[in-house]
């Protein structure tokens, strides 16, 4: 007997990856959506004019920046020759660059909304199809058409390897990076056509996420762009050829795909290791990919069998991670700080403001996550699901006792991730009381953002209006108060005005005492009115 289940356990361990596997190849291999989809998109006519006028834009381009780029300007020297076929090469890439990103959220955006406002989303339901087919079907549809668009200007983006401006390794990078960085933005427009009933309100919430993303993460883009384009366009213009960093610094620029004409197939090193920027780029949109349509799947919940919420915590999770860590790339190319017998004071003043910048950083960025993981309410039928306020072994449920345990894990998670990873490469300690003292006060500005999703939950007992009125009043907070010395951000801003840094951390140090004692005070106030607000609905 003892023989039969370890046997059927070491069968269970060996077959379930197989099985695994087995199941992620029938989400592309045989999967019915994927043909149906592609035949109803490419049956009307307009899917063809819109290949059309593509191509008629862009030969338009090129006709544009080869007259005001390269005919219309004389020669000084053959230099300016090869300077300027650079500049004609990025004007005409980041065009195309532009096109697709304006076409991708559109492509996915109606995916599912337009199947509600033609009332056969429930006939699609029924069908013996797995939940990740269907939404994998609608995406991979729509994102075929877009490689479709991209394989149709090849031929005029080849001008470029016919005057010199670029070579078929260049260009074949380029494209690559391109569709790496567009698979999470149709993903993230199939999410929005989950979340919406009509096609338009999806149109516009993609949209409006496509440009909150790529606003995010332009800062990380910008140097590498610099570096690159910057000498292609001074010499289109006359101005000196800049130098192209021979590694990329920053491996979260790839997700960006206005990056992808400057990173091509250059380099990036994590922990010692160069691996291919395009490897790190498809890896990273695969699991951003997962994780858009695990939440489109968590809004069908009829298909969904299981626990989204966890599913989709858990990936937060693991991204975030990834995410801190692929800094390793950047810290890698800093000089470290040692000097004997210790390090200088200096150096350690400089890496603690860092450190708490990061952090101050970091908790605004989980901030405006906040109203959606706090808040609880009536939802499509269902009553608010009040279980209590603090419960570990929650954080990964869908209940209101594991938002705070979840949100303060994950808060903790990416700081200890980024300090560790830090002072491992740089080899020096930080201030670790002023540290401490900023990661507290950044950890009860998160429970006061949380305390006022329960106090809004509690107040309006709706799901969705608790979440834009908890969202509203953390954008208020944080964002419209600018540098008031009133701000919830205000220590963090005086970290970067106040001169030296060791009068920075004093002057952090005495602010933070302030603010401390003001957001624990509202913290305390919002728990008592919510908890007031919650006795009085039970005895009514």
């Amino acid at each position: 007997m003892v023989t039969l289940t370890v046997g059927q356990r070491l069968k269970t361990f060996t077959v379930k990856p197989f099985r695994w596997l087995l199941n992620a190849m029938t989400l592309v291999i045989g999967n019915p959506i994927i043909s149906r989809e592609m035949k109803v998109r490419m049956r009307f006519a307009r899917a063809f004019w819109l290949q059309g006028a593509y191509l008629l834009f862009l030969i338009s381009i090129v006709s544009l920046a080869y007259q005001f780029i390269v005919a219309l300007q004389p020669l000084r020297h053959p230099a300016d020759l090869q300077q300027r076929l650079q500049g004609f090469y990025y004007t005409l890439l980041y065009s195309l660059v532009a096109i697709v990103v304006l076409i991708a959220p559109a492509l996915t955006a109606s995916a599912l909304s337009f199947e509600r406002e033609r009332r056969t989303l429930d006939l699609l339901l029924t069908t013996p199809l797995r939940p990740m087919q269907i939404l994998v079907g609608k995406l991979l549809a729509s994102y075929a058409f877009l490689l479709l668009l991209l394989v149709l200007s090849m031929p005029i983006v080849t001008v470029c390897i016919i005057m010199g401006g670029a070579t078929v390794a260049d260009l074949l990078a380029t494209f690559g990076m391109v569709a790496f960085s567009t698979l999470h933005l149709c993903a993230f427009a199939l999410y929005c056509s989950a979340c919406n009933r009509s096609s338009g309100a999806a149109t516009f919430w993609a949209y409006l996420g496509v440009a909150g993303m790529l606003m995010l993460t332009f800062p990380l883009t910008i140097s590498e762009i610099a570096l690159g384009v910057g000498g292609a366009i001074g010499g289109a213009i006359g101005g000196p050829m800049g130098m192209v960093s021979p590694q990329v610094v920053v491996p979260l620029a790839s997700l960006h795909p206005f990056a992808a004409p400057v990173i091509k197939a250059m380099p990036t090193e994590l922990f010692g290791v160069k691996i291919p920027c395009w490897l790190f780029c498809g890896a990273f949109s695969l699991l951003l990919t997962r994780f858009w349509l695990t939440a489109a799947a968590a809004r069908l919940p009829a298909i969904y069998r299981g626990n989204p919420v966890g599913s989709i915590r858990r990936q937060a999770l693991l991204l975030s991670v990834l995410a801190v860590l692929s800094f390793d790339a950047f810290l890698g190319t800093m000089p470290v700080m040692v000097g004997p017998p210790a390090p200088p004071a200096g150096a350690r003043h400089d890496l603690t403001l860092g450190f708490l910048m990061a952090v101050g950083f970091d908790a605004a960025f989980i901030a405006f996550f906040v109203p959606w993981i706090a808040t609880f309410g009536e939802h499509e039928g269902r009553p608010p699901a009040n279980d209590g306020w603090f419960r570990p072994l929650r954080m990964f449920q869908p209940s209101a006792s594991g938002a705070l345990p979840f949100t303060l894990s994950w808060f903790a998670i990416t700081c200890a991730t980024g300090i560790a990873l830090s002072v491992w490469r740089l080899k020096t300690q930080p201030f670790w009381t002023e540290l401490l003292i900023g990661i507290g006060y950044s950890a009860s500005v998160l429970t006061f953002f949380w305390s006022m999703g329960r106090f809004w939950s509690a107040s309006v007992r709706q799901l969705t209006l608790a979440r834009w009125l908890t969202l509203g009043t953390t954008v208020l907070l944080l964002v419209l108060p600018g540098f008031s010395k009133w701000s919830l951000v205000y220590p963090f801003v005086k970290l970067v005005d106040t001169f030296p840094p060791a009068d920075a951390l004093k002057d952090f140090t005495q602010q933070v005492s302030v603010h401390g004692s003001v957001v624990g005070v509202l913290t305390l106030l919002l728990f008592l009115l919510s908890h007031t607000l919650r006795g009085a609905r039970i005895r009514r």
